[in-house]
C-alpha cells in the first residue's frame, strides 16, 4: 500500500509539473507573441480553388466558361462554326458579373480546341457593317424582357457579319443564411445559342455553383 501511495504521489507531481509547463508556455506566448510561420508557397495551384467569396471569382469564371465550352463542343458542330456572346443578362443578381472575363475565357478554350471561332458581338457588327448600337440595344431589350429575338434580324445579321450562332446568356443568385454562421449562395447560368441560319434555339443549358462564405 505504501508503494502504491508513493507511485501515485510521483505521478500527481509530474502531471503538476506539466501542467505548470503548459501555462508558462502560454504566458510566454501571450507576453512575447506567438507567430505561425508563413506557408512555404503562398500561391494556389490555377487547379485548385483559392480564397471562396460571395462574388464569381477567378475559379468560378472559369468553372462557368468550361461547362458552356463542353457543352457546344458535344453538339459536334461543324468545323470553322463561328460563335459570338451576345447580351448577358445580369439584373438578377447583386453580385458583379464580369461579361468581358466570361467571354475571354471561352475563347481561349474554344480557341485551344481547334472546332469553334469565337468573337464579341460588338466586333462580328463592325465588322459585318450592320449598326451596333441599335442592334445591341434591341437584342439586348428583347433578351432581358423574355421577348422572343426576331428570326429574320437572326439572319440577315448572320449572313452579314458571318457569324454561325449567338451565345444569350442569364445570371441570377439566391443568397441564405447558413444556421451555423455564414452565406449560401447560388449561382444560376442560363444559356441559349440560337442559330442565325433557322431562326431556333440550337441549344438550351443551365448550370449552378453553389458557395459557402464566412
Amino acid at each position: 500500500v505504501q508503494r502504491q501511495l508513493v507511485k501515485e504521489n510521483t505521478l500527481m507531481k509530474a502531471a503538476i509539473r506539466l501542467a505548470g509547463l503548459i501555462v508558462g508556455v502560454g504566458v510566454l506566448c501571450a507576453l512575447t507573441g506567438c507567430v505561425t510561420p508563413p506557408p512555404q508557397d503562398p500561391y494556389v495551384p490555377t487547379d485548385r480553388p483559392g480564397v471562396t467569396t460571395a462574388g464569381l471569382d477567378p475559379q468560378d469564371y472559369q468553372l462557368a466558361a468550361n461547362n458552356i465550352v463542353q457543352k457546344i463542343l458535344k453538339r459536334e458542330v461543324p468545323k470553322g462554326y463561328v460563335v459570338t456572346l451576345g447580351p448577358v443578362d445580369t439584373k438578377r443578381t447583386p453580385f458583379d458579373v464580369d461579361v468581358e472575363k466570361l467571354k475571354d475565357k471561352m475563347e481561349v478554350l474554344l480557341d485551344d480546341e481547334g472546332t469553334l471561332r469565337f468573337t464579341a458581338l460588338k466586333k462580328a457588327l463592325t465588322e459585318g457593317k450592320v449598326p451596333f448600337d441599335e442592334i445591341e440595344k434591341l437584342t439586348a431589350y428583347n433578351w432581358e424582357n423574355a421577348n422572343p429575338i426576331d428570326r429574320e434580324w437572326l439572319e440577315k445579321f448572320g449572313k452579314r457579319a458571318k457569324i454561325n450562332g449567338i451565345l444569350f446568356g442569364r445570371v441570377s443568385s439566391i443568397q441564405r443564411s447558413l444556421p451555423w454562421g455564414g452565406t449560401e449562395v447560388t449561382y444560376t447560368f442560363v444559356w441559349r445559342l440560337a442559330n442565325t441560319e433557322t431562326g431556333v434555339n440550337d441549344m438550351a443549358l443551365e448550370y449552378e455553383i453553389r458557395k459557402n462564405v464566412r
